[in-house]
Parts: C-alpha cells; structure tokens; sequence
C-alpha cells in the first residue's frame, strides 16, 4: 500500500511542476521537477528513500527508450550512424578511459576498477533534461540532433563499462579481452535483439489487425507491453536491454507503413496515450531525483567538512575534465558536425556543455551493491555524492551559459503559435475548398471542423444579423424562383410564406417578410394557361376520386401529399443551401470569417438532416483525414523551408494529432 501511495504521490508531483511551468517559464521545467521531488522528501513515506535501479529502468527508461525511438525520423537516423557510434561508443570508451584514470591520479585512495565504474556512471547523457534547458533557446539543428542521437545510444556503453568495472573489483581479476567480448556482445546483442524483436511485435500487430482484432482494448495495451517484454528479452539473452528497446522503436518507426493499417480511432488513440505516459514519465524521472538528492546528502554528512569540500571539488573536476574532452572531440572533427567543413569553436563548446546527465547517472550510480567481501560496500556513499555534483553542474551550467550563447526562441509565445496554426488551418480549407470532387456540405462540415482548431475572433452579432437577413433573402427568393419556374405548387409556397411569417426570428425585419409575401402571393394573379390534355387529366383526377373506399383515398391522399411535400422540400433546400453558400463565399474576408463561419455552420448543421446516412459520415471522416493530412503538408512544408522552427512544428503537430484524436474518437461514439 505504501508503495502505491509513493507511485501516486510521483504522478501528482509531476503533474503539479507542469502547471508551475507555463506560470514561469524562465526556469527548466526540470528544475519545477526536482524541486517538487524535494518537497516529496519531506514526507515521512520518503525518508531515506532510494531508487530500485532494475525497477527504474525497466518501468521507466524502457518505455522512454522505446517511445524516443519510434519517434525517431528514419532518414535522419540512417544520415546519422556515423555521428551515433562516435559518440554513444568511441567517445563514451574514451571518457571513460581518460576520466577513470584522471580520477585514480586525483584520489589515489580510491581502487582503480572503482574509478572506472565512477566514470561509466557520469558517461549517460540524458536527453529529457537536454530537451527542458533547452526549451527556451534555439539550439542549431546539426548540434541537436548529436546530442539526441548520442543520448539514444551511450546509456548502454556506459551501463556495460560499469558492470565490468563493478565485476573486476569485486573479483579482483579483469581481463581486456573477455571484457571486450562482453562488452561488444551487450551493444551489439542488443541492437540485434531490439531489431529482431522490434521486427517480430510488428508482425504480431499486423496479424492482430488482420485478424480483425484493431481495437483500442487490444492495440493499446499491447503497444505499452512492447518495450517491456523487449527489455526482459534482451536482460535474459545477456544483452543491452536499453539498447534493444531503442533500436526495437527506431523498426516501429521505420514500419510505420504497417502499422498504419490500424483503424484511424485506433492509431489516433495509441499516439496520444505513448504522448500521455511520455510526459508523464519523464516529469516522474526528475521528481524520483529530487527525492533522492537529500538521501545522498544525509549518507555524507557524517564526514568531516574537508573530505566533503574535497569530494564536491572532485566533482566538479570530473565535470569539468568531460565537457574538455567533449569539446576537443567535436573540434578535432572526431565527430562531424557539417559534411564538409570543420565544427566551429561555438558548435563545440555547446555540444560539449550539451551533455546532461540526468537519473540514468544517479540510477547507476545507486545501483553500487550494498556490500563486499562481507562487509559494506567501499566508497559507495562517496561516489554517490560525486556523481551527484556532477548531475547537478550539468543541469545549472547549460542553464546559466545557454542561454548567453543561443538566441531566445521567440515561438514561446502563444500568439505566435496561433499565428501558424492560423496558417496551417487556412492551407488546409483552401486545398479542400479546391477540390471540385468534394459536395457542398461535406465541404462545409470539414471546413467547420478545420476552423474549431483554432480560437476565432468574438462574433460580431450585428454583422451575423446582417448576413442573416440577406441570407434569408436569399431563400426567400429561391421559393420564388421556384414557383415561377412551376418546379413547387402554389400550396408549399403557401406553406413555407406562413412558416416564414411565424418564425421567431426577427432578424429579416417586418417590411422585409411583408415584402416577400406580396412577391409570392402575387404569383396567384399570373394568367397561366392551361392546356386540354391538363383539364383531361384533371376530371380523371376527380373521377377516380369519387370511386372506392372514401377512407382509404383520403389516406392515400395524405401519404401522397407528404411525398411531394418532402420531394418539394428537399428541392427548396438544396436550391438555397447552394445559393446561400455561394452568397457566404462571395463576401468572405479575413475580417468578417468568423461571422461568416457562424453563419454557414447554421445552415450546414440544418442541412446534415437531409444526409445523415453511416455512408455520408463515413465519407466525411475520410475526407477529414485527407484535411488533416493537408495540415501535416504545411508544417513540414513550412519546417523545410525553416518557415517555422522545431519546436513550432512539434507544438502543430502535436496539436494535429490531439485533434484527430478529438474528431475521430467524437464520430466513432455518434
């Protein structure tokens, strides 16, 4: 139970730091999250609280893992193959290396194989916590995308180097070459594995579509259960369980095609809860840190304030001595920043301050077992505090220098969100308005559903009042037109004055109803001639009126009176709906849109009764699709062109996606 209260009590910490955030967006969201997590601590269910690094990574940083990876552009990620292994590999060997033995040098106390592991620990680089410093600043896109790939790849370079670390002091004995197999057996076995096995579940998905069985009951939980089982997979056949859960998304991305015969509702539904448990779970990372940071800090305070200053300096020289190493790695070109030209000394300093650590660093860093030759374990407690400085310098540094190096991003603010989404909305109604395929009310119903995307302007209600009484004029004149043309009879012209005079609606004025009614009535005073073979058909008319069951002729004469009536109706409506439309069209502007839009989803919404059959919604949920695909064409449009920058082409397509997910989930419970 108590557990379940410290699961909760994580949720609602996350939670409550994503509502601070937008209040004060100057800060790193990360930082809302740490500071929640160290409230949490207070508590007493989190006294001496500490991280169960099996259970972390796999109920945490697997679904993340596996969540970045299927987000992953495949054509980007094959670009980037080479930028992946000199980072997440080479230079995670290297750092390891250099940073071990400059730690042995600076605390000789300390076992060689233990400063190693302390290396392995602060390798991981964490693309969560990058993704929240760097919210605010404009990071150059050749530098954003190393760092992510390298934070994709270098957890399980630095999880392998510190199991074998662990095992050589523990066992006293270490072997390169046995050490090199395992360690190329972790990384590559997992990449295999996660391949394999990625491959494998997409076939299941697939077969499960196939057999009928695309329901949100079924696809959903079996998308969650994915990098879980992949994970354990891996774990068992001796191989990089994060490894094989990234390079498992990257074949879900990749097979997209696939899994896109997945019902829309279905897909939609899938997407939007991966968003929901990613965001969640990444804000539920940075609180587990905050929780665990005053644990840390009460293991060392029994320690002589020397020996605490001395273990906070070494910290901060194994941070520093990183970001050098980092910065000369991407000066000397070692990875390439352009195709063919050197990386400047900016590019380098920021991918090399562009490497946070994170709860990967702290997980492995608690992870040290507990004992050792019977008794507790040598340092333990020293090389969590030291990890943890350097965690901590990796969040505030980037915090500080960032932003004095990278120009602010001016799309934080909402009004120039909206100004795009405007534009994306806008794009989208031209296409379909284009489309001469496309009948007037599904026209009308995609453009009503593509302009509830965004927040219009208040309505003007004297401009409605205006449009409506032309409008209403307009159908005025269609029953008219219509009567003079002998296309309705003089009784539904009749009938349609009366309901017009007794409408509540007074916004076509007294002299315009009056105005109307003598136009129409004044079509009973038109001389019409009429033909022999009409006053024959009339007496047969009568005659046959006068003959059988009185009851049964006044019944069929009131089924056949209804007939024409609704003929005669359907008639009117289209005749109107289609001048009403054309009248809208011709006065639209970009001032008077929304007046007009309220208009015209008044009629459309009168006009659906008329054709509300499962072909017609089905029809108009297809074409709602294709609309929605029209808005993915702009972003990616406007993003290539760099029209827009990353994070406004994240911010539309996400709302893109929420909104399918809004629509489809609506039409399929209508």
């Amino acid at each position: 139970m108590e557990a379940f209260y410290s699961v909760a009590l994580l949720i609602v910490a996350a939670i409550i730091s994503n509502m601070i955030y937008p209040i004060f967006p100057k800060i790193p969201l990360t930082f809302y999250q740490i500071g929640c997590g160290l409230i949490l601590s207070l508590l007493p269910i989190f006294h001496d609280f500490s991280l169960f690094p099996e259970i972390f990574m796999l109920g945490i940083i697997a679904p993340l893992m596996f969540n970045d990876g299927q987000n992953t552009d495949s054509n980007q990620f094959r670009q980037s193959i080479g930028h992946i292994f000199s980072m997440a590999v080479y230079l995670a060997v290297i750092t390891a290396v250099v940073i071990g033995g400059a730690a042995h040098f600076l605390m000789p106390t300390i076992p060689l194989a233990l400063c190693f592991a302390l290396a392995a620990i602060v390798t991981p680089t964490d693309s969560v916590a990058l993704k929240s410093i760097t919210q605010n600043v404009e990071v150059p896109s050749n530098v954003h995308g190393i760092l992510e790939s390298e934070s994709l790849f270098n957890d399980a370079s630095g999880i392998v180097i510190f199991n074998l670390a662990v095992a050589a002091f523990l066992t006293g004995d270490f072997s390169f070459t046995e050490g090199l197999t395992k360690f190329v057996i972790s990384f590559f076995g997992g990449i295999l594995v996660g391949l394999f096995a990625g491959l494998l579940f997409v076939k299941l998905r697939t077969f499960l579509v196939n057999q009928s069985m695309d329901t949100t009951s079924v696809i959903v939980p079996f998308s969650l259960m994915t990098p879980f089982a992949i994970y354990l997979i891996s774990e068992i056949l001796g191989c990089s369980g994060i490894l094989a859960v990234v390079s498992a998304g990257i074949m879900h991305g990749i097979n997209q095609s696939q899994l896109k015969l997945t019902s829309t509702n279905v897909r939609l539904v899938t997407n939007a809860t991966w968003q929901i448990a990613a965001n969640l779970l990444n804000g539920i990372v940075f609180v587990l840190l905050g929780v665990t940071l005053p644990t840390v800090i009460a293991q060392i305070m029994p320690y002589s304030d020397i020996l605490i200053l001395e273990l906070g300096l070494f910290g901060a020289g194994i941070y520093l001595l990183m970001v050098v190493i980092r910065f000369l790695w991407v000066k000397f070109n070692l990875v390439q920043t352009h195709h063919h030209q050197d990386a400047t000394l900016k590019e380098a300093l920021l991918t090399a301050i562009g490497g946070v650590h994170g709860t990967i660093t702290l997980s492995m860093a608690l992870s040290l077992p507990l004992t050792a030759f019977g008794k507790s374990f040598p340092y333990r407690s020293q090389l969590i505090f030291v990890a943890t400085i350097v965690i901590l310098l990796s969040l505030l540094v980037p915090t500080i220098i960032l932003p004095a190096l990278l120009p602010q991003k001016n799309d934080q603010d909402q009004g120039t969100f909206k100004k795009y989404q405007g534009e994306m909305v806008a794009y989208a109604i031209s296409k379909v308005k284009s489309d001469g395929t496309i009948s007037l009310v599904d026209r009308n119903y995609i453009i009503d559903m593509l302009n509830s995307q965004k927040n219009n302007r208040a309505t003007n209600r004297t401009e409605i009042r205006n449009i409506m009484t032309h409008a209403r004029e307009i159908e005025a004149q269609v029953v008219v037109d219509a009567l003079n043309e002998g296309k309705i009879s003089q009784q539904f012209a009749n009938i349609f004055s009366r309901r017009m005079v007794a409408a509540s609606d007074r916004s076509s004025g007294f002299w315009t109803r009056i105005k109307y009614l003598i136009r129409l009535q004044t079509h009973r005073f038109k001389k019409r001639k009429v033909s022999k073979k009409e006053v024959k058909r009339r007496v047969q008319q009568y005659n046959a009126r006068s003959q059988g069951n009185r009851g049964s002729e006044k019944f069929n004469r009131l089924v056949e009176k209804g007939k024409q009536i609704r003929q005669m109706s359907l008639l009117i409506e289209e005749m109107a709906f289609e001048r009403v439309n054309d009248y809208l069209d011709s006065i639209e502007t970009a001032h008077n849109t929304a007046s007009v839009n309220f208009v015209r989803n008044g009629y459309n919404f009168r006009h659906l009764r008329f054709d509300n059959s499962d072909e017609a919604n089905g029809r108009r949920e297809s074409l709602l699709i294709q609309a929605f695909q029209y808005e993915y064409t702009y972003v990616a449009d406007a993003f290539r062109t760099e029209k827009i920058s990353r994070n406004i082409s994240d911010q539309l397509n996400q709302s893109i996606s929420t909104d399918q997910m809004v629509f489809m989930q609506d039409n399929g419970q209508s």
